[in-house]
């Protein structure tokens, strides 16, 4: 048999389409990152094991070069990465592993750079029963997961990597993966984990995700949190351009918006009032007039709030009507149930916001 061996300089030295040893290195780095920002690279061990696997002469049978050979010429995926998977049972301490997990390997790239991405999961699924722990596979199976939008899966994969390698963008995946989920607790927890990386500190898209989340469930002391939160980080932004730049004023609005409501809850008009001012020089709006209006009634400054209400209705919108309502209840009530003279209000607040009232002509 060694004879045998020695004649088919084949079977010694196998000739792979596309698997010399420098590509088993390179694989291993071309794990999909477009979705996931991450790419596994091969360890300092395996690189000397592959180096090592090389330069020393194989010892196998010719049945495992057989089933070997016979599994490198399946042409049907899955087929041929169970033949391979067999392989590794049937033979656990053959030289020609080394061959067969690049083998593997080359095939879950072809199938993620062929967009298979059915094959991809069972390839990666049937690999990691053998291989538990091995990143490459992970990462291809996570990506997998996620193009077919297979959720659970691709969190776990994903919660997998992390704890082998925990990083910035792996954090931040997993966060909106579970957002994807509409799990909201886990995907608050590791947005909370995400602000914790200085690569994300003036990611205030993903801080004011927060303060939406806790608006709509009314918890403005929370939501106001996040949005002290979110001006900070606009803060941080380095040189944005135009557009940028027309979003942040949106941004910072929005924040000063809900910090005022936050404040009105706690009965802190004074407080309140300055940071719906603040919000109105970012962006001019009627809901911030309307509600200084509002801080200005519990105050007892009845003038100056009809004023405020007066600001809000030219601004149209969801809070013209109300601010309407309110101005003209507070004026009837000062002026024994008539509206005469109202309209001296209404000049005076188009006096005060020239631009408002040029755009309403």
């Amino acid at each position: 048999m060694r004879r045998v061996l020695q004649e088919r300089g084949t079977i010694m030295k196998p000739n792979f389409k596309i698997l010399p040893f420098a590509w088993l290195g390179l694989t291993l780095a071309l794990v999909p990152g477009t979705v996931f920002g991450w790419a596994d690279t091969a360890t300092q061990a395996q690189v000397a094991a592959q180096e090592a696997a090389q330069v020393a002469e194989p010892e196998y049978s010719e049945e495992e070069y057989n089933a070997y050979d016979a599994a490198d010429k399946e042409s049907d995926v899955l087929k041929r990465g169970t033949m391979l998977v067999d392989f590794v049972g049937k033979y656990p301490k053959s030289k020609l592993l080394p061959y067969i997990d690049a083998a593997y390997r080359t095939l879950m790239f072809d199938c993620s750079n062929g967009k298979k991405y059915a094959e991809l999961e069972i390839l990666g699924e049937q690999w990691l029963k053998i291989h538990p722990g091995d990143l490459t596979a992970i990462a291809y199976s996570a990506d997998a997961a996620e193009k077919l939008g297979h959720d659970e899966k691709c969190v776990h994969y994903l919660l997998e990597i992390y704890t082998m390698q925990p990083t910035a963008s792996m954090a931040f995946n997993i966060a909106q993966t579970y957002k994807k989920m509409q799990n909201r607790a886990k995907y608050m927890e590791w947005a909370e984990t995400v602000f914790k990386y200085p690569e994300y500190e003036s990611d205030f898209r993903l801080r004011l995700d927060l303060v939406q989340i806790f608006a709509e469930s009314n918890d403005f002391a929370k939501a106001a949190e996040y949005a002290r939160a979110a001006l900070n980080s606009s803060g941080l932004v380095k040189e944005p351009g135009a557009e940028l730049q027309k979003q942040l004023g949106t941004v910072r609005r929005a924040c000063h918006d809900i910090i005022g409501r936050s404040l009105i809850q706690q009965d802190k008009f004074g407080e309140a009032i300055e940071s719906f001012e603040q919000a109105l020089k970012e962006e001019p709006y009627g809901e911030g007039h309307y509600y200084i209006a509002l801080c200005q009634r519990n105050q007892h400054k009845i003038d100056e709030a009809m004023l405020s209400y007066a600001k809000a209705e030219l601004h149209g919108g969801e809070a013209a009507s109300k601010a309407k309502t309110q101005l003209e209840q507070l004026y009837r009530a000062l002026h024994n149930g008539n509206l005469t003279g109202i309209e001296k209000i209404r000049a005076k607040a188009r006096k005060e916001q020239p631009e408002i009232a040029a755009n309403l002509k």
